[in-house]
C-alpha cells in the first residue's frame, strides 16, 4: 500500500493545527527513502499520519485495532467533514472516500472505495463474493482487507503509531491470532471455526437421537417391568385359584355336615323346650342372686354409718369423763372465788368514792384551766395596753401607778396559779387509783371465769355415762345383727349357687343332644365361605385382565423396540463423526496446524528480528521468541514470551522489564521484523512504512541507530518509503524529503 494524495476537510486537527478548514497532500511526487512529518506540537503532523491510510480508523486515537474502538465524530468540527485519499496497491490505483454529515444531534457516515480502471474512470470496489462497495461501513471494511490484508497485520507490522500496544504485552490467544493472520493462515482458523459449527448442528442432530434413545430406554425399562408384571399377575391367579379350590372343597364338607345335623334336628323338640326354661330360671337366679348382693352391700353401708356415729359419740362422752376431777374441783373453786369477789368488792367501794370525789376535781381543773387561759389573755392585752401608756409616759415627767407591783398583787392569777398545782395532783392520784381499780378488776374476772366453766359442766357428767352405756349397748346389738345378717346371705347365695350348678349341668347335657346352634354356626360358616369364593373369582377375573393388559403392553413395546439398536447404531456413527470434525476443528485452530505453522515461524521471525538488532545496534542483544512454556510438572504448554539475552550482563530477562529505551529497541525490531516476514516469507506487498515519534526514549546515539535500522527495514524488504514522525533535528536532517506541516498552515 503506497498513499498517493490526501485530503482532509473539517477535521479537528487541521482547524486547530493548521488555522484552515481543509488540507491537500499530493505525495506521489515525493522521492523513495525517509519521509519525515516535522513541525511544533499540536500542528496536525499526528492527524496527517492518521489518515494516511485507507482502514477506517485513527490508530493513535483508538483504545484498541478495531473499528469498533474508534468514532470520527470526536475528531471532525461542523456539520460536514471529508477524507479522500488515493492510494495504490498492487499496481492498482484506489480511491477512500468518508463523507461525514451532521445537521443535527445524530449523524450519518458514508464509506466508499473505488479503484480507477484502465479508461481512467473509477469504479466501485467489488468482491468474487458479489460485496460491493455501497456507503456502509461493513461493505467497506470487507473490501479494503480483502485488498490490504486486516486492520491488525497493518498496524502490527508496517504502522507503527502513538501509545501502540508493544508486542511483549500480547497474550498468548492473541498473538497466535495476530501471527496467523500475519502468516497468511488464518484461513485455517475460518476452516477450524466452520468445522466447530458443523460439529455443533450434528451435536444438535446426536441430541435429538440421544433423546429418543432415551425415550426408547425408558420403554424396554417399561417392558421389562411388564414382563415381571406378568409373571407376578401368573402367581397371583395360580394362588386365588389355589384358595378357591381349598373354599370349594371346605364348602363341600360344610354342606355334609349340615345335611347330618338337619337329620338329627326333629329329635330335639323337647330338649329345646327344656333347654329354654332352664335358661329362664337361671337368668331368674341371677337377678336374686344380684339383689341379695346389693341388699346385703346396702346393709353393710348402713351398719359402718352407724358404728361410725356412735364411735364418735362414745369418743365425746369418755372425754367428758376424763375431765371428771376437774370439773368436780371446779365446783369447790367456784365457792371460793365467789367470797374473794365478795372481799374485793368491798374494797373496791371506798375506791369508788375517791374516783367521784377525783372526778369532781377534775371538772374544777377544767374550768381553772379555762379561767386561766382568759386571764393569760387579759395579761397579754393589759401588758400591750401598758406598754402603749408606758410610751406615752414618756412625755410625762410622772404618773400616778408608777412602782406599782401589778401582777403580784392579782388576786385571781394567785388563785389560778394553787389551783392549777392542785389538779395536777390530783389527776395523778386518779391514774393511779384507776389502774390500781383495772388490776384488782381484771383478777377478779380471772377467779369468777374459770371455776364458773368448770362448774357448768358438771351436769354433763351424769349425761356422759348414761350416753355411754347407751351407745356401748347399741354397738353390741349392731354387731349381733351385722352377724345375723351375713349369715343369712351367705346361706341364700350358698342355695342360690347350687341350683345355678344343678341348671348348668342340665343345659349341658341335654345341648350334647341340641343341634340348633351347630347349626347356625355351620350356617355362619357357610354363608362366610360363599363370600371367600365369590371374592377369589373377583380377583381371579382382575388378575386375568390385568395380565392381558400387560401383555399386550409388552408386545406393543417389543415392536418399538426392534429400532433401538439401529438407532443406537446410528447415533454411535452420528458420536465418531463428531469426534472426527471436533478433532479437525482443533487441529486447524490455534491449538493444532496455527501453532505448528507459529512455532515454524518462530525461529524465521527471531533471525529477522536479530540481523535487525545486529545491524542497528551491534551485538549485545539478541532476541528469543518462545511460543511454549513449560510447567511445573515439566509439561510443555502454548504460551508467548519475548527473552532478551544480554550479553554484556550475560543474562537473560523478559522485555517487560527492560528500561523504556531498551523497550523500543526490541518493540520497533520486532514490529520491523515482522514487516520482513511477511515481505520475504508470504508475499504481502506493503510499500510504505509509518511511525510516529517511536524514538521518543531515546539518548541521541541510540536515535542515529534508529535512522539506521529504518534504512535498513526499507533495503531487506524492498519497501520505497517510511513515513515518520519526530521531534529530533539530527534525525529529520538524516530524512529523504521533509513535509513542514507549519508550513501548511492558512
Amino acid at each position: 500500500m503506497r498513499p498517493l494524495k490526501l485530503t482532509l476537510e473539517g477535521f479537528v486537527g487541521v482547524r486547530d493545527g493548521m488555522k484552515r478548514e481543509s488540507v491537500t497532500l499530493d505525495l506521489e511526487a515525493l522521492p523513495g527513502g525517509l519521509i519525515a512529518l516535522t513541525g511544533p506540537n499540536g500542528t496536525g503532523k499526528t492527524t496527517i499520519m492518521d489518515n494516511l491510510h485507507p482502514y477506517p480508523i485513527m490508530p493513535s486515537r483508538a483504545s484498541k485495532l478495531s473499528v469498533d474502538a474508534f468514532s470520527y465524530w470526536a475528531h471532525i468540527s461542523g456539520t460536514s467533514a471529508l477524507k479522500e485519499l488515493e492510494w495504490e496497491h498492487d499496481g492498482i490505483r484506489y480511491r477512500s472516500s468518508f463523507t461525514f454529515r451532521k445537521p443535527g444531534k445524530t449523524g450519518k457516515a458514508e464509506y466508499y472505495l473505488a479503484y480507477r480502471g484502465v479508461d481512467g474512470t473509477w469504479r466501485p470496489v467489488s468482491l468474487p463474493d458479489g460485496t460491493v462497495s455501497d456507503g456502509k461501513t461493513e461493505s467497506y471494511n470487507r473490501c479494503v482487507e480483502a485488498i490490504n490484508g486486516s486492520l491488525e497485520t497493518f498496524f502490527t507490522s508496517v504502522f507503527s503509531a502513538q501509545n501502540r500496544r508493544p508486542l511483549a504485552s500480547y497474550g498468548a490467544g492473541e498473538i497466535k491470532t495476530l501471527l496467523a493472520e500475519l502468516l497468511g493462515i488464518d484461513h485455517l482458523k475460518a476452516l477450524s471455526a466452520k468445522a466447530g459449527e458443523v460439529a455443533k448442528v450434528l451435536g444438535k442432530s446426536l441430541e435429538g437421537i440421544q433423546t429418543e434413545l432415551g425415550a426408547l430406554a425408558g420403554k424396554r425399562q417399561r417392558k421389562a417391568d411388564a414382563e415381571q408384571s406378568i409373571v407376578a399377575q401368573g402367581n397371583t391367579l395360580r394362588a386365588a385359584r389355589e384358595q378357591r379350590d381349598a373354599a370349594l372343597e371346605r364348602a363341600s364338607k360344610l354342606t355334609q355336615e349340615r345335611a347330618t345335623l338337619a337329620a338329627k334336628q326333629s329329635e330335639s323338640t323337647t330338649t329345646e323346650a327344656r333347654l329354654r326354661e332352664l335358661g329362664v330360671r337361671r337368668d331368674d337366679l341371677g337377678r336374686a342372686m344380684k339383689s341379695a348382693a346389693d341388699d346385703e352391700q346396702a346393709a353393710a353401708v348402713r351398719c359402718q354409718q352407724r358404728v361410725a356415729v356412735l364411735g364418735r359419740t362414745v369418743a365425746t362422752h369418755q372425754a367428758t369423763l376424763a375431765r371428771r376431777d376437774a370439773i368436780l374441783g371446779a365446783a369447790a373453786k367456784r365457792e371460793e372465788a365467789e367470797l374473794a369477789i365478795a372481799l374485793e368488792e368491798a374494797r373496791f367501794a371506798p375506791l369508788q368514792r375517791d374516783i367521784a370525789d377525783l372526778e369532781i376535781k377534775r371538772a374544777t381543773l377544767t374550768t381553772l384551766d379555762a379561767t386561766l387561759t382568759s386571764l393569760m389573755s387579759q395579761g397579754t392585752t393589759k401588758a400591750a395596753h401598758f406598754d402603749t401608756l408606758s410610751k406615752q409616759a414618756a412625755v410625762v415627767d410622772q404618773v400616778p401607778c408608777v412602782g406599782h407591783p401589778m401582777h403580784a398583787q392579782c388576786p385571781l392569777l394567785t388563785q389560778a396559779l394553787q389551783a392549777k398545782a392542785q389538779a395536777e395532783e390530783q389527776r395523778v392520784s386518779v391514774a393511779n387509783l384507776r389502774a390500781e381499780y383495772r388490776e384488782k378488776k381484771a383478777q377478779a374476772d380471772a377467779l369468777v371465769r374459770v371455776p364458773a366453766e368448770l362448774a357448768a359442766t358438771k351436769p354433763l357428767l351424769d349425761a356422759a355415762v348414761s350416753g355411754l352405756e347407751a351407745a356401748r349397748a347399741e354397738l353390741r346389738s349392731i354387731t349381733e345383727e351385722s352377724t345375723a345378717r351375713t349369715a343369712k346371705y351367705q346361706s341364700k347365695k350358698t342355695r342360690i349357687a347350687a341350683e345355678v350348678a344343678r341348671i348348668t349341668e342340665e343345659v349341658s347335657r341335654l345341648a350334647a343332644v341340641d343341634v340348633t346352634a351347630a347349626m347356625a354356626r355351620l350356617d355362619r360358616d357357610i354363608a362366610a365361605n360363599r363370600e371367600t369364593v365369590a371374592a377369589l373369582d373377583g380377583r381371579i377375573e382382575q388378575s386375568i385382565r390385568s395380565q392381558s393388559v400387560l401383555q399386550a403392553e409388552a408386545e406393543a413395546l417389543a415392536l418399538e423396540l426392534e429400532k433401538f439398536s439401529a438407532t443406537q447404531s446410528r447415533a454411535g456413527r452420528l458420536s465418531d463423526e463428531i469426534a472426527r470434525w471436533k478433532l479437525l476443528a482443533k487441529g486447524l485452530g490455534n491449538d493444532g496446524v496455527i501453532a505448528l505453522t507459529i512455532d515454524d515461524a518462530g525461529p524465521a521471525l527471531t533471525h529477522t528480528v536479530n540481523e535487525l538488532l545486529l545491524a542497528c545496534y551491534g551485538m549485545r542483544f539478541t532476541v528469543e521468541i518462545r511460543t511454549q512454556r513449560t510447567l511445573a510438572s515439566g509439561e510443555l504448554r502454548e504460551g508467548f514470551e519475548i527473552l532478551v539475552h544480554d550479553a554484556e550482563s550475560d543474562s537473560s530477562k523478559s522485555v517487560s522489564v527492560m528500561s523504556g529505551g531498551q523497550k523500543v529497541w526490541i518493540n520497533e525490531c520486532l514490529t520491523r521484523g515482522i514487516a520482513l516476514y511477511l515481505a520475504q516469507n508470504t508475499g504481502q506487498p506493503y510499500q510504505t512504512l509509518f511511525s510516529d515519534e517511536s524514538d521518543g526514549p531515546l539518548d541521541p546515539e541510540r536515535k542515529v541507530q534508529f535512522m539506521r535500522m529504518k534504512r535498513e527495514v526499507l533495503r531487506q524488504g524492498g519497501y520505497q518509503r517510511e513515513f515518520f514522525i519526530s521531534q529530533t533535528p539530527e534525525l529529520v536532517a538524516e530524512a529523504d524529503a521533509v513535509i513542514d506541516v507549519q508550513a501548511l498552515a492558512a
